[in-house]
């Protein structure tokens, strides 16, 4: 089987075959220790934790000099703000999806992986993971796992064929007070899928030029005006509404991330479908794609112990593990063409999204970008901004984007 992941300016990368969101309290919990020694953090999502836990227990066991590893919950939309309040404060090894790299490189919060030891174990894996850890040619991160969008589907609803244009999606019945689409329009992370799809730019070709957003031109008011004049067909739902709403047959189909896939596989029993996301108005829906990454902090008083751990969490083996256990696709060469990943329906669906996912900037203006576009997706669907009002909403927004106040 041949696998293939975007590269720069959205070719593909051949090889290999790829995700996560929700706002928890911090909980920790402690691995078991032994006698004195050094004491590391580790923060991770809350769906991650058991696996990880597992993982650091096996780490433990090859240093004996180390006391115990603390595995914390910390989810991707708080990491920048707690690096913000107290750097020095933050877990000695972090995970965070690539985006928030310049943000936290900018605030001078993550150590560079310099040494040839690591930087060998950075690149067994394919070439546009590594490049997500740079930034300005420095390595930052040890590259984990590939995400993108899907669409999970309830085959009792929607057909194979149906599942492959909106239209034919909003077109089929759902029974009762359903949705027959539904996704999350408040979450930019999902809901910038319809700019993307209509042709308009985030910070340039590359993601790197702060000054330029276009979301306000002829391309943007058309994807808008689409969203706007079907708003009443779609639903808005987060990851466990629609899982709910799926375990009673009232949603045909859902945008997700692979990391739903086993509630979804459990909810919808043998009616499980899943699919590169649909076409919309003759148009391939695009996606955000991006890579998670285990990075250290600058601030940790044991460099060396916490960028093994990273190194550790993020080797093949692990790789294998988070696929296995949360549907996490592998970056390491070594998995191109493991039979597990080439046996996934949804590994599949992630790998068929891939031409048509764009690599989520990394830029520390990045930071701007989240709160007013889900904002502005979030009133387009729930008919606070109609037509008339797009172009000036608009000029808003991208202003926003670009750092205006807001």
């Amino acid at each position: 089987m041949k696998n293939y992941y975007f590269g720069e300016e959205g070719d593909f990368v051949k090889k290999l075959p790829v995700l996560l969101i929700a706002a928890l309290l911090c909980v920790p919990f402690l691995t078991s220790c032994s006698g004195g020694g050094a004491t590391l953090t580790v923060w991770c999502a809350e769906m991650d934790k058991e696996m990880i836990v597992s993982m650091v227990d096996e780490f433990l066991a090859t240093k004996p000099g180390v006391r115990e590893i603390v595995v914390e919950v910390n989810e991707d939309d708080v990491t920048r703000e707690r690096f913000t309040d107290d750097p020095s404060a933050a877990a000695d090894v972090i995970c965070i999806p690539h985006d928030q790299l310049g943000a936290l490189v900018n605030r001078k919060g993550l150590l560079e992986i310099t040494d040839a030891k690591h930087l060998e174990a950075v690149g067994q894996n394919i070439a546009p993971s590594v490049r997500a850890g740079q930034i300005d040619g420095k390595q930052y991160g040890f590259p984990s796992s590939f995400e993108t969008h899907i669409l999970f589907y309830d085959k009792s609803i929607i057909s194979d064929s149906a599942a492959q244009t909106l239209e034919s999606i909003l077109a089929t019945g759902v029974p009762g007070d359903g949705y027959g689409f539904a996704m999350d329009f408040g979450n930019a992370y999902f809901s910038a899928n319809w700019f993307f799809t209509y042709g308009c730019k985030l910070f340039g070709d590359l993601g790197d030029d702060s000054a330029y957003c276009d979301f306000d031109n002829a391309d943007g008011i058309a994807a808008m005006t689409w969203l706007i004049g079907n708003r009443d067909k779609m639903g808005d739902c987060n990851d466990e509404t629609a899982i709910g709403l799926f375990k009673e047959h009232r949603l045909g189909a859902f945008v997700g991330g692979p990391w739903n896939a086993a509630a979804v596989t459990e909810a919808l029993k043998g009616h499980y479908g899943c699919a590169k996301l649909p076409d919309v108005d003759g148009k391939p829906m695009r996606s955000f794609a991006g890579y998670k990454l285990y990075c250290v902090n600058a601030n940790t008083k044991n460099k060396t112990t916490a960028m093994e751990l990273a190194a550790w969490l993020t080797k093949p083996e692990n790789q294998k593990i988070r696929f296995i256990t949360r549907n996490l696709i592998p970056v390491a060469v070594s998995l191109a063409d493991d039979a597990d990943v080439a046996a996934s329906a949804t590994a599949k669906a992630v790998i068929a999204q891939g031409p048509y996912a764009i690599p989520m900037p990394s830029i520390p203006e990045m930071s701007h970008f989240w709160t007013p576009t889900g904002d502005f997706t979030s009133a387009c669907h729930s008919g606070d901004i109609e037509i008339s009002a797009l172009r000036e909403k608009l000029i808003e927004l991208t202003s926003a984007i670009k750092g205006a106040s807001y």
